[in-house]
């Protein structure tokens, strides 16, 4: 007899998918089957399942799609294992956590081990960093027994709240399930039936320390919702019937038993929802909109309190739950308020954003707003530039001090026209500005933590035609926040207009943010220089920078990796075009100006090529960078983009192609047919393409007017005054 069936329901998301089944293949076990169940799939999986000839997989195929629990239930009916297994096909297993469980089966034949559960928002690569966190360290036995900890596993503290029984991450002995199924009817809650009905049958636990299981909150709320982020209707309603229908079920069971295991479930589910009460029915009690929470959740929840193990409770907390089952309104409100309230006093003045931002919303919201007031930010306050440069130049120019003009700017020596008020990012002059400014006109997305008021406008002008994977449209995010995706989604709801180049760029950006509002198909303010520059600005750019007059300029230009991390959001950066070699080649006829994308902008050092690099990364400007350009070299930046409007010639340095195109972001046109120039893989092709760049612009001619046309037939100078028209009609 195999000793264990792993059972995989499969539904959506190859990626997800490649993560499990890596995860498992790193578990040091034998004489397993993993039972794939194939639920409808929309994705040809087929060749990643054959990639992995060191697992034994069965593959169960239906064209429909089952739902989780019939899905289950057919591995189950295939399961010929002395123990089950179920894993989720969007989860994955942390180090050793299945060795774990099936070594402690053989050493101990339990009926059910288990490890822990804990959700996280995190790719695989990167789980272990939710461990840096006290709160978030596995849980550890202690002096607790077998059955203890394994019920406390069983209910979870770092899972999702709604989710109080889990058949995942548990060894199960075959012969005990017999033929118990999932409830095929029950969408959200066939896991509890399944427990409860199984219970009686278990007379074994082990709980198996640090051997712990990811329970993966997807990273896309929009396209590809889970389960258990799926909306439930009245969400608390479901969640709260359910509890209680548990709950009958272990209390009779009890009651006939008196059997310790009954008792020890209940008090660890009304350990779980005693925390519901406590952090998130308390502080929606008092300030919810819905007055549902007020209403009949109140209700429900006040049934449940009884059954809070009031000995586990502080004296405050025996009265507040006390106050809250005598229906004594005002009492009950005054223990919420005083612990609600000053949990958030704590929290603002622990740090200074949070003190800020209290000051923004509790008083400066509350001023008047100037309608005559435009604020403008560029590249999170670091630069006087890009589309808001622009506008604001065009419309200081049009109305001079009719408006009032703000710049958010972190250093205030920078040199701006018209003499704006200037405001460093995130200072309290900034939250009073942004309060009091009718317009923010930003090229990026606001800080998540701020939110305009109704009659204020949100301008984003966006910094690029996209090429790489943008927003929901990534797939693994590499980045330092895991639940950025979120945070795409609601800062896009707050924008009124969002700025676009050519009809590509308005079909991703309205798929990767999910923003349905207006967008203004106007070509970007910050090409309208290309068109309208005078050779004297040219001149005087050059001049500015002091670069020598004889020499030609090679722009060189490369976005930055989502895998350039070291820590906390830290990046790191390391050039990969080799200076030396390209000096010695073309140092007689060229320079190099290096300006890498503005998240790498400090990790720079090109002193040993002084005379022939130039570090341009501070530079405000670079569309001012594009004018004095002879060539450009890019990789998977948009900046190319904008410099074909001057039709100049472009290669791209691609040396990690696969690694980007398949593995960090992927892109929404072919690179390998559309650009206008040629994928170059080493330094060496780089130079024989400069030194042969006549022949290169012959050879792509036809190739880059079909480009212009498609993403630069929108730009002919007067992208400000489009914009201007649209916003202020």
């Amino acid at each position: 007899m195999t000793f264990l069936s792993i059972i995989i329901p499969f539904d959506t998301v190859e990626r997800y998918l490649k993560d499990c089944l890596d995860s498992i293949s790193e578990q040091n076990i034998d004489d397993y089957e993993i039972i794939l169940v194939l639920n409808g799939e929309k994705e040809n999986v087929n060749d990643l399942i054959n990639s992995y000839d060191n697992l034994n997989i069965i593959v169960k195929s239906f064209d429909e799609r089952l739902g989780v629990a019939r899905a289950r239930n057919e591995g189950l009916k295939m399961a010929g294992g002395e123990y089950v297994y179920f894993i989720d096909s969007d989860d994955y297993l942390y180090k050793n956590a299945l060795e774990k469980l099936v070594n402690t089966a053989k050493a101990t034949h339990a009926d059910f081990i288990n490890g822990e559960r804990m959700a996280t928002p995190f790719i695989r690569e990167r789980f272990e960093e939710r461990f840096t966190k006290k709160s978030k360290y596995p849980m550890k036995k202690g002096k607790l027994s077998d059955m203890e900890f394994s019920m406390r596993q069983l209910v979870g503290t770092k899972t999702n709240k709604k989710e109080i029984l889990s058949v995942l991450h548990s060894l199960i002995k075959r012969d005990i399930i017999a033929d118990t199924l999932f409830d095929e009817n029950d969408r959200f809650y066939s896991d509890y039936f399944f427990m409860t009905s199984i219970f009686p049958r278990l007379n074994t636990f082990v709980g198996v320390e640090e051997a712990v299981y990811a329970k993966r909150n997807r990273d896309d709320p929009i396209n590809l919702t889970s389960l258990n982020q799926e909306d439930h209707g009245d969400a608390f309603l479901s969640y709260a019937t359910a509890y209680r229908d548990v709950l009958e079920i272990v209390n009779a069971l009890y009651d006939k038993t008196h059997d310790e295991k009954y008792k020890l479930l209940k008090d660890e589910m009304a350990f779980t929802f005693f925390d519901y009460y406590y952090k998130v029915f308390g502080p929606n009690f008092l300030y919810s909109d819905d007055e549902n929470w007020r209403g009949h959740v109140f209700k429900i929840m006040q049934e449940i309190s009884y059954e809070f193990n009031m000995n586990y409770l502080s004296f405050i907390q025996k009265r507040e739950i006390k106050a809250f089952q005598e229906n004594n309104i005002r009492k009950l409100t005054r223990f919420i308020k005083i612990r609600v309230n000053f949990k958030k006093t704590i929290r603002v003045f622990k740090s200074r954003w949070r003190f800020k931002t209290f000051i923004y919303f509790r008083y400066y919201n509350r001023k008047p707003i100037n309608k005559n007031q435009f604020m403008f930010a560029s590249f999170l306050g670091k630069f006087y530039s890009d589309s808001p440069k622009y506008l604001y130049e065009y419309m200081y120019n049009k109305y001079g001090d009719e408006l009032d003009y703000v710049w958010v700017i972190n250093d205030k020596n920078v040199e701006i026209p018209g003499n704006p008020k200037k405001v460093k990012r995130f200072s309290l002059a900034y939250y009073k500005e942004l309060a009091r400014s009718k317009y923010w006109v930003i090229n990026g997305r606001q800080a998540s933590r701020l939110h305009k008021r109704d009659s204020q406008k949100i301008i984003s002008t966006w910094h690029g035609t996209p090429l790489k994977k943008l927003g929901l449209d990534i797939g693994n995010v590499h980045t330092r926040d895991p639940n950025i995706k979120k945070s795409y989604i609601k800062v896009a709801k707050e924008w009124d207009y969002l700025i676009s180049p050519n009809h590509y760029t308005t079909e991703i950006l309205r798929s990767c943010f999910a923003y349905d509002g207006d967008i203004l198909e106007t070509g970007y303010p910050r090409n309208d220089i290309l068109y309208n520059a005078t050779p004297e600005q040219v001149q005087k750019i050059k001049d500015d920078l002091n670069l020598p007059s004889d020499k030609k300029i090679v722009l060189y230009a490369p976005t930055w990796r989502d895998d350039e991390y070291f820590d906390a959001g830290k990046m790191h950066f390391t050039l990969k075009l080799e200076l030396d070699k390209l000096q010695k080649a073309i140092g007689d006829e060229y320079i190099v100006l290096v300006r890498t994308h503005y998240f790498v902008a400090d990790k720079l050092d090109l002193s040993p090529y002084k005379g022939f690099a130039y570090d341009v990364c501070k530079y405000d400007d670079i569309a001012e960078l594009y004018l004095i350009s002879d060539i450009l070299i890019t990789d998977y930046s948009s900046v190319f983009f904008d410099y074909a409007n001057l039709r100049r010639p472009i290669l791209y340095y691609t040396y990690d192609l696969e690694k980007y195109e398949n593995i960090l972001r992927g892109f929404y046109i072919d690179i390998h047919s559309e650009v206008p120039g040629p994928l170059l893989k080493t330094t060496e092709e780089v130079i024989d393409a400069i030194v042969n760049i006549e022949d290169l612009k012959k050879e792509y001619a036809d190739k880059y007017d079909e480009f212009y046309e498609r993403f630069c037939s929108f730009e002919d100078g007067n992208a400000s005054k489009r914009i201007d028209d649209a916003i202020r009609k």
